[in-house]
């Protein structure tokens, strides 16, 4: 099937591992005391691939030396072993494609006559065809579409492959499309998986090889969804996951776990949706499994906006490694400490404003949400649970925006602690309204991008710190999606030089004309109030959504 060979990202092998989880001290020849034979190093022989890609058949001939008479080559026999299980007895292995991913090997020659083994280890690669860059959801004349775009290197995006995943499973992905989510499942070694929502019936894509694995809907119990159901979001711990429709209702479903790790699509979304009192009805949410996917971090919680109370709700997930599953899903109302140094109703000392409340906005309104995050050293591992929020507001008073920030940190496995940090004015901008976007950047910048202008065409900066904002690029059409690279985190020890951080300063910008630029929003580059365009995709559809993928260490594995 080799379809995408020529975006193949090649790792390097050699007697250490480039990605520094594991050195790779064999590989050396072997032989009896007597020097029958010589079996080669994998590395050493120019013509051996041990880079193959997920969809190509492999083929390997071993290279090894006969330096004695006592031994015929028509006495010898092989094996080839592949992760601890036989898969050929001939000299030349030919295999079927092999799941992405490391995989450790043995080729043996033996010496029949004399009863003597000799073996050569090896390391196996194999990749997939899209590894790093954006993968973009856009309506194409009704029809959902997604496509790819690969990135060469930091600073050179690849090629646009349109319609990647009609290329790959041979049918249409589905129309009314409305989000595109990446999603992961702990474990040895950890899987990815895109979900594209949309009305036609979401489906699950396998990160690896773009094939369809299968239609969300049908997760529920009995098989279908409830009536009027059509997913917009969703968030997922290792524990269970939930899933958002337009109608505002959450669906809930646990995981089964096995051996510590959660068994992909197991369980059942239950058919009546989750009840708190009072009831709800969920407009916005921010998902942190996504976060946490981006930034090789921990965060076990989601913020939920409810429209018909006004208020901000939270799902508590904490689920690392499946040691705590049945404490997922635990809905709970956002409220401020009584022992809070800052309560609503304080007044803002920069801005003079009162605080609002966030278990009960009052004269304000969620537009919009986005957050930063902050990572905390935990026995030498990497872990967020820190999550600054910045909300926009819009009041029914007087029509104006503003923003709202408050933190939202984990204490421990059952406390959640908030604290109220600034409430300000947003800059009054031409034509911003209620359909302009607010991307968040959750790491590096302190800034917010959104979008504004006549046809909401103009993409701003907003810095945080100083609360201006200046306009930094201008698109052909009205913007539709914006999509940030990996965040630039600082981990602990062990982990910082695992972390992949080459793009935090590229942007992807969708447009409603089927375009979709890669900008550069470096902070030299924001500060000029100039982001310019390294490379333009067109052809598209209206863009609905993208989101970046890059894996973590592929071979290691450290829980978010």
């Amino acid at each position: 099937m080799k379809i995408f060979g020529r975006f193949l990202i090649a790792f390097l092998l050699g007697s250490v591992l480039a990605t520094g989880c594991y050195e790779d001290k064999g590989n050396y020849d072997y032989s009896t005391p007597g020097d029958d034979i010589v079996v080669s190093r994998f590395d050493t022989v120019k013509n051996i691939r041990l880079t193959w890609a997920y969809d190509e058949q492999i083929e390997i001939e071993p290279g090894f030396r006969i330096v004695t008479d006592r031994v015929r080559e028509t006495d010898l026999g092989y094996e080839w072993n592949i992760d601890g299980e036989v898969v050929s007895s001939e000299r030349v292995l030919r295999i079927d494609p092999l799941p992405v991913g490391r995989h450790s090997g043995t080729f043996t020659v033996i010496d029949e006559a004399h009863g003597l083994r000799y073996n050569s280890i090896f390391t196996l690669v194999i990749t997939s065809s899209f590894s790093e860059g954006w993968f973009i959801l856009s309506d194409d004349g009704g029809k959902s579409l997604l496509s790819y775009v690969n990135l060469v290197d930091e600073n050179t995006p690849g090629e646009l492959v349109r319609d990647v995943y009609g290329e790959v499973n041979g049918e249409e992905l589905g129309s009314d499309p409305r989000k595109i989510r990446i999603v992961s499942y702990d474990g040895s070694p950890v899987t990815y998986e895109w979900e594209v929502l949309q009305g036609s019936g979401s489906v699950s894509i396998d990160q690896a090889t773009m094939a369809k694995i299968g239609v969300i809907d049908e997760e529920f119990v009995g098989g279908a969804a409830p009536a009027g159901f059509v997913a917009v979001d969703g968030f997922q711990r290792d524990g269970g996951s939930i899933v958002l429709s337009e109608d505002g209702k959450v669906y809930q479903r646990d995981f089964s776990i096995y051996n510590k790790y959660p068994v992909p699509h197991s369980g059942k979304y239950g058919s009546t949706p989750v009840y708190m009192e009072g009831g709800m009805n969920i407009a916005l949410m921010n998902g942190f499994d996504h976060f946490s996917v981006r930034s090789y971090g921990h965060i076990p919680f989601a913020l939920l906006y409810d429209k018909q109370n006004n208020r901000f709700l939270s799902i508590y997930g904490y689920n690392l490694l499946g040691s705590a599953s049945d404490q997922f899903g635990v809905f709970g109302t956002v409220k401020i400490p009584e022992a809070a140094a800052v309560k609503p109703g304080d007044t803002d000392s920069e801005s003079g404003l009162e605080f609002p409340d966030p278990a009960g906005l009052g004269d304000y309104t969620v537009q919009a949400m986005g957050a930063r995050i902050a990572p905390v050293s935990t026995g030498g591992t990497g872990v967020v649970t820190t999550a600054t929020n910045y909300i926009l507001l819009k009041s029914t008073v007087d029509g104006k925006y503003y923003i709202l920030s408050f933190s939202y940190k984990m204490n421990s496995a059952t406390s959640v602690a908030i604290e109220l940090l600034g409430f300000k004015a947003f800059p009054e901008t031409e034509g911003f309204n209620d359909q302009s976007l607010f991307e968040v950047l959750i790491g590096g910048q302190e800034v917010i991008f959104y979008t504004a202008g006549a046809d909401n065409n103009i993409l701003y900066a907003y810095d945080i710190l100083d609360g201006t904002s200046r306009s930094v690029y201008t698109a052909p059409s009205r913007i539709t999606a914006l999509s940030t690279g990996v965040v630039d985190i600082p981990l602990a020890s062990s982990l910082v030089q695992l972390a992949k951080t080459a793009y935090k300063d590229r942007m992807m910008v969708g447009t409603s004309t089927g375009s979709a630029a890669l900008l550069d929003i470096s902070e030299s580059a924001v500060l000029a109030g100039n982001t310019p365009a390294i490379k333009t995709f067109t052809g598209l559809g209206q863009v609905v959504d993208m989101d970046f993928y890059i894996p973590k260490n592929a071979y290691c594995y450290y829980g978010y």
